[in-house]
């Protein structure tokens, strides 16, 4: 069976995808989901529709990202995104535990963690040739 080629342009569209997802339910700018329904109940049917269709893209993310990270895997990725940040902010002179800043660092982070969970599989295949599957009964 021929595998299609994985380059870096694959990543970057997976990035992109998760950072539209995570900011898309919420972010520091008033324009997110839960800015929308916090507004009232008008749109009501709107508002559960693209409620349910971010929480399967969401569990969908977390469910393929745990799955193939495991517990190890997350927490490595975090503590990378963890490092970055702090180094950024050393670098930058920006502060570090202002409300803001905090929420943006987690926001990326869980976009980062998002993106290597569906990024990996692909990654290790190319690079070990080794292909995850899994069983469903």
């Amino acid at each position: 069976m021929s595998v299609p080629r994985f380059d870096w342009r694959g990543v970057v569209a997976r990035g992109l995808f998760c950072l539209f997802v995570v900011f898309a339910l919420y972010n520091p700018s008033g324009y997110s989901y839960l800015h929308w329904l916090a507004q009232g109940f008008g749109w009501f049917w709107l508002k559960l529709a693209v409620g349910t269709v971010l929480a399967v893209v969401l569990l969908m993310l977390w469910r393929t990202t745990s799955g193939v990270l495991k517990r190890p895997g997350i927490v490595l990725v975090l503590l990378f995104c963890l490092g970055i940040g702090m180094s950024w902010a050393h670098v930058t002179g920006l502060p570090v535990l202002g409300a803001d800043s905090l929420l943006v660092w987690a926001l990326l982070s869980l976009a980062v963690l998002f993106t290597t969970g569906l990024s990996y599989s692909h990654l290790d295949h190319r690079l070990g040739g080794i292909t995850h599957t899994e069983e469903i009964k």
